[in-house]
């Protein structure tokens, strides 16, 4: 049953999401910048026109954006929680409960758009400048998790003791480590597709993004358990 709770967390969540993007409200475009924030989606279709220039003040607001954003989450998360056990007796009082939980996304939407109103910044903002943050920050994000630079150094280190004919025929895939190690750091493929500027920007924030980007996945995660 706590699974069924877990799922039905995120339903609520993502009806509420489809329902402000149906309206075309301010709503709408706080769900869309959530998607971006987690997923990098929406916020692609914004920027089809071409790169979006991320100042280093954007960014900065942009920041303390997401740390409010966090504060909005854990809330509406905790919330939801609590109503796991009454969603899983299957009782009256659980769909009242399940009622209340639409308000509660409800006024999430409300303190989204209060968080960037205190930010000084729009929607478009938000969603340009996720898109760019999010691209960045899960590739360095995936280079730290699947620990590239240390498998690299240790097959290194093996080839430097092999006989020479053994260390050649290991070349092409200490190349091959090496070429991923270098992706992950130089990120080509966003430079390629937000430009230098944007990417250089956004690392300058990259311990504080990388440090949001975490506890967005925690705070999510948290329906599951």
């Amino acid at each position: 049953m706590r699974k069924s709770w877990g799922c039905l967390a995120v339903v609520l969540v993502l009806s509420a999401c489809r329902k402000d993007a149906a309206e075309g409200s301010e709503g709408g475009g706080d769900a869309r910048e959530t998607v971006a924030r987690l997923e990098g989606g929406e916020a692609g279709e914004a920027a089809a026109d071409g790169p979006y220039a991320v100042t280093k003040a954007q960014l900065d607001a942009y920041v303390g954006y997401q740390r409010k954003m966090l504060e909005v989450y854990g809330s509406l998360m905790r919330g939801l929680q609590d109503m796991g056990p009454l969603m899983d007796a299957g009782t009256p009082q659980a769909l009242e409960k399940a009622r209340s939980g639409l308000k509660l996304i409800e006024r999430k939407a409300q303190a989204e758009a209060d968080a960037r109103q205190a930010a000084g910044l729009s929607t478009d903002e938000v969603n340009r400048i996720a898109e760019v943050v999010t691209a960045v920050i899960s590739q360095r994000q995936m280079g730290r998790t699947l620990q590239y630079e240390e498998e690299l150094k240790k097959l290194e280190a093996l080839q430097s003791r092999m006989p020479e004919e053994q260390q050649k025929e290991l070349a092409p895939q200490v190349e091959s480590m090496r070429r991923q190690v270098e992706a992950f750091q130089k990120l080509p493929e966003a430079r390629r597709e937000f430009g230098d500027a944007n990417v250089d920007v956004v690392l300058s924030r990259e311990a504080d993004l990388t440090k949001n980007y975490q506890d967005m996945l925690k705070a999510f995660a948290g329906v599951r358990r």
